[in-house]
Order: structure tokens, then sequence, then C-alpha cells
């Protein structure tokens, strides 16, 4: 057979091993079961935080912003092995491990009800969730839930006065960000660092 010949061949056997990957996601995510119920944070503050992230991403590097959408495209071609490669994805730039952390917290105030699926797998379909826009808005949701419910200041605060109060919202993103490692610190007092104020324009 000729070269020409050859090469059909691998791309039909390409495209068949493709689809049957596709074909076997499918059936797992139809598999999951569960109901998700976000907690009352308001719109404005995840609109705030994704455009936060959104602004952080433009600013970056060429290079590095290349590499953020290489991951996010991975995330479909392979949601496990992102899952486990703890990647930054979605909208709100999420990792798995962040959310995956929290979900018995979660599971406990019934923000997300497990209907015959196991904690692991839906943990390993987070990355995959990250893609998706209501599900990545639920991610977020709760993470910033956690955050105030986390602070010792923050916890009995309603979240109409946080929203009133760009402070508060800086200080909420400051540990969405990860607090620099700094938790401790981050519970002690109101004030939001530097990094989260200027993404927020909350000078």
């Amino acid at each position: 057979m000729s070269k020409f010949v050859w090469i059909l061949i691998g791309l039909c056997i390409g495209a068949c091993a493709a689809l049957w990957i596709m074909k076997e996601r499918a059936h797992w995510l139809a598999s999951l079961g569960f109901e998700l119920n976000p907690p009352p944070v308001p719109a404005s503050i995840l609109a705030k935080i994704k455009e936060a992230e959104s602004r952080s991403y433009e600013n970056r590097p060429l290079i590095r912003r290349l590499a953020e959408e290489a991951q996010d495209v991975f995330v479909f071609a392979s949601p496990e092995m992102a899952y486990k490669l703890n990647f930054s994805v979605g909208r709100y730039r999420i990792k798995a491990k962040t959310i995956e952390d929290i979900l018995p917290w979660a599971i406990e105030r019934r923000f997300v009800v497990l209907e015959q699926t196991s904690l692991a797998d839906f943990s390993h379909a987070l990355a995959y969730f990250s893609e998706q826009p209501g599900l990545n808005d639920w991610q977020a949701a709760i993470y910033l839930q956690w955050l105030k419910e986390d602070h010792p200041l923050m916890t009995e605060l309603a979240w109409l006065d946080i929203e009133a109060e760009p402070e508060l919202v800086a200080k909420l993103y400051s540990g969405y960000m990860g607090a620099g490692g700094a938790w401790e610190l981050w519970r002690e007092n109101l004030s939001p660092g530097s990094v989260a104020k200027k993404r927020l324009d909350a000078n």
C-alpha cells in the first residue's frame, strides 16, 4: 500500500479512538447525579471577582497566557488528568483542589447534594465543571461563602453589607487569591492586600 493509504488508515484509527474517548467521557458525565444550591453571594461580587481574574490574566506575559489557554483546552481532552494536575481553569481560574478541600463543608450545608455519586467521582469532575459557566459560578460562590464564614470578623456580616463596601470585597478577594499563604494574618483584620485592591480598583 502507498504512504497515502497508510496515512488515511492512521487518521481513521485516530478518529475512532477520539470518538471512543468522547463516548466514554459522555457516559461518565451522564452517570453523575447531584443537586447544586448556590449560597447567597451577590451577583455583583461574583462579577467583580471574575473581572479581576480576567484583568489579571490579560496583564500576564504572552507565554503565561498561552499556557493557561492550553490548560483550559486540556480539560476537555482529559478532565481526569486536569484534575490530577490541579490546573487553574475556567473564568474564575479555580483549582479543583481548592473546591475539593471544602466539599465536605459544602455538603454539610447542602450547597451540593450528591445523588448516588461518590465524593471522589464528583471531585474528579471539578476541573471539567470549571469550564461550564453555571457550574463555575457555583464553585466561585461556595468558595467565597467559605471564606466569609472562615473569617472571624466577616462571618456575622450580611452579604449586602459586604457588597456595599469595596474594602470588604477586596478582603475576600485577598483570601480568594490564597492570602499569600498567611491565613492567620488574613483572619486578624479586615484590611485587604494591595494586590487585591489594585485588581479590584478598591483604592
